[in-house]
């Protein structure tokens, strides 16, 4: 087969494309510093870099979630423990006004005392984070305890995922731990009942309430003590799932990311056999270099 001219500018313009090809993706590997942009660079690579950047987003849209629920359990937490002061402070009223020493008039003023302990407490329990009211269940939309301390929420129980498909309890059911469902005590009733007490002057009923406001307090404190056990699991989980991340993302700079000295050895490369390519183009058709650019 006779070679022609027209064969050997085809050969020489196929090799300089190549060549300028080469250099290119060499320049992008050293100045992006990835040696894996299209999925065509690596096919393999790039199948496991999307897995990689999925688990790592992944990873970090629990760690937000959990770190959003910690924020609530803490909120609740706090807010169980000023009921619990409340309570404290009504028991320490209870034993006062059972000594008979105090008059109709002395356990009438502990009893507008209570009253306003009473109203402190469907404040906290009518605790928001966010647009979210903390003890309402999933009717977390509105106040979950109304003026007179009745219930309005209902018994759902926020749960949060720790890692893909596993899910943990992160708020606390008011039904429980205030209106005693289950078999406790309701505690804004107790506190209501010792304040009728105080105001008809009833020594009797004051020391009666002794029973029910202790049992309120260990409820509540029972309650804010889940909430920290909750956000101590949270806390651990959060740890693990930052470790997963950072696994994730180490493994995708390992399949993305270049040698900085390999990638400029090959850009040096293929800059020279660019160079070798157009220099041997332009002498068989003796054309400079400029006019082949």
């Amino acid at each position: 087969m006779r070679v022609t001219n027209q064969m050997i500018f085809n050969n020489a313009s196929r090799a300089a494309t190549a060549a300028r090809e080469r250099f290119q993706n060499a320049t992008d590997v050293a100045s992006t510093g990835q040696r894996v942009v299209h999925a065509e660079d690596d096919p393999a690579a790039a199948g496991l870099i999307v897995l990689e950047r999925a688990q790592a987003t992944r990873a970090d849209a629990l760690g937000k979630a959990m770190g959003a629920a910690i924020d609530e359990l803490e909120a609740a937490g706090s807010a169980l423990g000023s009921v619990g002061d409340a309570l404290v402070r009504a028991k320490e009223l209870a034993v006062q006004m059972a000594n008979a020493t105090y008059s109709a008039t002395d356990r009438l003023n502990a009893a507008k005392e209570v009253d306003g302990l009473v109203n402190t407490v469907i404040g906290l329990l009518n605790t928001q984070v966010g647009a979210r009211y903390l003890f309402g269940g999933f009717k977390d939309g509105s106040p979950p305890f109304d003026s007179t301390g009745t219930y309005q929420g209902d018994d759902g129980v926020k749960k949060v995922e720790v890692a893909p498909g596993m899910t943990i309890d992160a708020s606390v059911r008011a039904d429980v731990a205030i209106n005693g469902v289950g078999g406790g005590v309701d505690v804004l009733a107790t506190l209501n009942a010792f304040s009728a007490a105080l105001k008809v002057n009833n020594v009797a009923g004051v020391q009666g309430s002794f029973v029910g406001l202790d049992a309120s307090l260990s409820q509540v404190t029972l309650a804010r003590s889940g909430t920290g056990v909750q956000a101590s699991v949270l806390d651990v989980a959060i740890a693990a799932t930052k470790v997963r991340r950072d696994d994730s993302l180490k493994s995708l700079s390992t399949l993305q990311d270049a040698d900085a000295v390999d990638a400029m050895t090959r850009l040096a490369q293929a800059q020279q056999a660019l160079e070798a390519t157009l220099t041997a183009a332009a002498k068989s058709f003796q054309i400079s270099l400029l006019d082949k650019l």
